[in-house]
């Protein structure tokens, strides 16, 4: 009881059910007393927000015209916040009702999935899912077939009838069991949160993708590294985050994650730095893009700040999975793993586009193209490890940019700068944005950067 009265006073009572895209999820209470609905696309502007009506479809609405705003963001955050582990059963239960009844229609099937995951004769969850009786028991749904309990275990960890959920921002197809799915959806809708949280008032993204039947982004996570049914974006078989139109999900939507578990691993490889990359992508790209000029076949313009956010933001999570802890940034606790700091300081073999004659790596790391950070060569973890470290650098170490003899900026807000220019609007290419946002040469970096990651090695084990 006290779970869900917590939950209906956080969160404001709006939304029918379906499992449809909501296009009236986002309420809007002006000051006259008038109210509007939509989805609310962007919500960072001080000055204004803009309403999604449908696909590509935006009004503007002032602030100061405006009362009250209630987010999906914010019901969904504060659902996030009462799932934890060991929740009595009707409070597991309690969380289904007030996620449908608070608009997260999506979230209360995850949920109700749960409950059955923890007790699987729930009549309340089975009716929930529209689950049929049979005897004793239920017939479950999977690839529109009713079966029941065992042959529904059996056929949803083959690829041919594997599971597809939805979450509020993610679309999951596996073959890895329900638990393991239900797990992956929860672990990547706090990450959204979190990611919107801490990174959102820099960043100014979107709320979500503007065209959700086709921009959606899916997850496809497969039992393991070798299965058939993995699509490998190269020979070395490594998970990975694509946008190629040449290359979409079963659905058709071209934003798409290919992963797989591994023996040791409890959570789909490189989950959170995967999930990073594209909400990057789909928030300050496809998500605004219907208020800029937009080339429908955009490509990512800066794979390597991608990456390094990712491993950076990785780097902050832990926890069981389906209950992801993700830390707060920014808190000056943050360590280098001493393997990104040894590849950082360890020699590149020539050929390479850092060695450039007479220029420092980094007047080339800031353009560099995602050739270079993947496949088999010895130089990709080297170039990996130099992504991750120096975008950890400009975050973590914020260093002061200086030019003229005076300080002119900062590591941390030029990054910001750089991801909202060369992503959210366009105007900027990669290379010369860089040093824009900082207001400096970004050259005059390298010496720190390379000594901050050196920092976090024993001396007595580093060798030149």
């Amino acid at each position: 009881m006290q779970t869900r009265l917590l939950l209906l006073a956080l969160l404001a009572p709006l939304h029918p059910r379906g499992d449809e895209f909501d296009w009236k999820r986002d309420r809007i209470v002006l000051a006259n007393g008038r109210e509007e609905r939509g989805v609310v696309i962007e919500a960072f502007d001080p000055e204004h927000i803009l309403v999604l009506r449908s696909a590509g479809s935006r009004d503007e609405i002032p602030r100061k015209e405006i009362q009250r705003i209630d987010l999906l963001r914010d019901r969904l955050a504060g659902f996030m916040r009462l799932r934890r582990p060991g929740l009595s059963m009707s409070a597991e239960w309690s969380l289904v009702e007030d996620a449908q009844r608070v608009g997260l229609a999506k979230m209360a099937r995850l949920q109700a999935y749960h409950v059955l995951t923890l007790d699987a004769a729930h009549a309340g969850a089975h009716e929930f899912l529209d689950h049929r009786r049979s005897g004793d028991g239920w017939k479950w749904t999977v690839d529109e077939k009713r079966v029941g309990r065992e042959r529904f275990e059996e056929l949803s960890t083959t690829w041919d009838h594997r599971l597809i959920l939805e979450s509020e921002h993610f679309t999951l197809e596996t073959d890895c069991g329900l638990r393991r799915a239900l797990d992956i959806l929860f672990d990547l809708e706090a990450l959204y949160v979190w990611w919107m949280q801490h990174l959102g008032p820099e960043l100014h993204p979107a709320e979500d993708v503007d065209e959700p039947d086709m921009e959606r982004i899916v997850f496809e996570v497969h039992m393991d590294r070798e299965s058939p049914t993995y699509n490998p974006q190269t020979s070395a078989r490594e998970p990975y985050y694509t946008t190629s139109r040449e290359d979409t999900a079963e659905n058709g939507t071209f934003n798409v994650v290919r992963t797989f578990y591994t023996a040791e691993g409890y959570r789909p490889e490189r989950l959170f730095e995967l999930g990073t990359e594209p909400l990057v992508y789909s928030l300050l790209v496809l998500g605004k893009s219907r208020t800029r000029s937009f080339d429908p076949n955009l490509r990512r313009p800066s794979f390597w700040v991608e990456r390094g956010l990712g491993d950076w933001v990785a780097q902050h999570c832990g926890g069981k999975p389906g209950y992801v802890q993700i830390r707060a940034p920014f808190q000056g606790d943050f360590v280098l793993e001493s393997t990104l700091s040894r590849l950082t300081l360890a020699p590149l073999d020539r050929p390479h586009p850092l060695l450039e004659d007479g220029v420092e790596e980094l007047g080339e790391l800031v353009s560099l193209s995602d050739a270079s950070l993947i496949g088999h060569s010895s130089n990709v973890p080297l170039a990996r490890a130099r992504v991750a470290s120096f975008v950890a650098y400009l975050i973590e170490a914020d260093p002061p940019i200086r030019s003229g003899g005076k300080v002119k900026g900062s590591g941390r807000a030029g990054l910001w700068h750089y991801l909202r220019e060369v992503y959210g609007t366009g105007r900027a290419s990669a290379s010369d944005a860089f040093d824009d946002g900082l207001g400096g040469d970004v050259g005059q970096l390298e010496d720190p950067w390379k000594a901050w990651a050196k920092s976090f090695l024993d001396p007595r084990s580093f060798k030149k």
